[in-house]
């Protein structure tokens, strides 16, 4: 496993301290400053994110925050803060280790080693759960996650494709060793006992006809074997996923604050037959509240951002709009007011149409929401 620390230039003094510190204690470091991009990260791995002021006028803040955001979502972050600046909108309430006095830093870093040490005996990732809780409070299941799960048990529940995988490759093995069989066979019969030059052929070599035969039978089934296995496997690998299915939930992303405005929107969502995904209550920030939004994300048809101030300002909207992008799940953005949009949301707006309801008469809301959800 590989520890990633990434950090603004100006703070390279504190990642190498805290370098020695984690190398000290067995663990393999890395330094990464987003100048060349950021490495892939292993199941396995942590990244370790250093927030200060100064990472705010780095040349690769939007870099830094999007490789935040990719260790959050993936349960992979240790968030440490070296001063008490501000975090952008996104990252703000997310947990992390104060830093900040410098000459008790050891005990931050022992944090950090320890949720690393930890990270060693994280489990593999749970399969896809197929309830998903709907606007009412009751569940509603994905058929996308559904069908994923249908192919994680495989035909009769138990099989996995791992096991059909083992399979096909014992089918291999054994054809492989009919074909090599049957050549030494037809070699051994033909070229240690056979005198080409005799002809006809002598009494004495023909009781290993049989055997030559057998030899070529053998040698033909395993390439006719060979061939229908690839074959198979190239017909599977061309099968699509199936697309998703109108009913697939809608995620709706919004913020607490505009719980009245946003009702009547998801009311007439739901007026048209399709499924809502909401988060009513509010997740707590405890263990696995990163992996539930995640999953509901993963398996919505699509998701609907309820566009205000509050929304903007949100860091639970900041991430679910990261996260819609980054499983590339189409996006509505419906304006409740005037808000201009900042640039980072601009960013992931760029090529999205979007709803300005609050210019729509309350009359044609419905009519507007339906027009909105046509291409999802």
């Amino acid at each position: 496993m590989t520890v990633f620390i990434a950090h603004a230039e100006a703070d390279r003094a504190a990642a190498e301290a805290l370098e020695k510190f984690l190398e000290r204690r067995g663990l393999f470091v890395e330094l990464e400053t987003g100048q060349r991009g950021f490495r892939h990260v292993q199941p396995a791995d942590t990244v370790v994110a250093l927030w200060s002021k100064d990472t705010g006028f780095s040349p690769y803040r939007l870099l830094f925050e999007k490789r935040t955001m990719e260790a959050w979502a993936d349960e992979q972050l240790v968030m440490v803060k070296l001063d008490h600046a501000f975090a952008p909108v996104g990252l703000r309430d997310l947990p992390a280790i104060d830093a900040s006095f410098e000459p008790q830093r050891d005990i931050a870093w022992s944090a950090v080693a320890k949720v690393a040490h930890d990270a060693r005996l994280r489990p593999a990732p749970a399969p896809l759960d197929a309830f998903q809780r709907g606007a009412d409070g009751q569940g509603g299941a994905s058929a996308e996650l559904e069908e994923l799960e249908s192919f994680r048990r495989g035909p009769g529940g138990g099989e996995t494709p791992a096991r059909r995988g083992a399979g096909w490759l014992g089918l291999f093995f054994l054809l492989m060793f009919a074909l090599v069989v049957g050549a030494g066979v037809y070699a051994a019969s033909v070229l240690g006992h056979l005198d080409l030059r005799a002809t006809p052929l002598p009494a004495q070599y023909q009781p290993w006809l049989p055997a030559v035969g057998a030899g070529l039978a053998l040698f033909l089934v395993g390439l006719v074997a060979i061939a229908a296995i690839s074959g198979g496997k190239s017909k599977k690998a061309a099968v699509a996923p199936a697309a998703p299915t109108a009913g697939d939930p809608l995620f709706v992303s919004y913020a607490h604050a505009d719980n009245t405005a946003v009702l009547p929107v998801v009311e007439a969502v739901q007026a048209q037959g399709r499924n809502v995904w909401i988060d009513k209550q509010g997740i707590a920030g405890g263990d696995g509240w990163a992996g539930e939004i995640v999953r509901a994300i993963k398996g919505a048809r699509g998701v609907i951002i309820m566009c205000s101030k509050h929304a903007f300002e949100s860091d639970h909207v900041k991430r679910e709009v990261y996260l819609a992008d980054r499983y590339k799940k189409p996006m509505v953005p419906v304006f409740l007011e005037p808000a201009p949009p900042p640039e980072d949301f601009e960013y992931f707006f760029a090529n999205v149409q979007c709803l300005e309801l609050h210019k729509t008469p309350r009359a044609d809301h419905a009519a507007a929401i339906a027009r909105a959800l046509k291409a999802v």
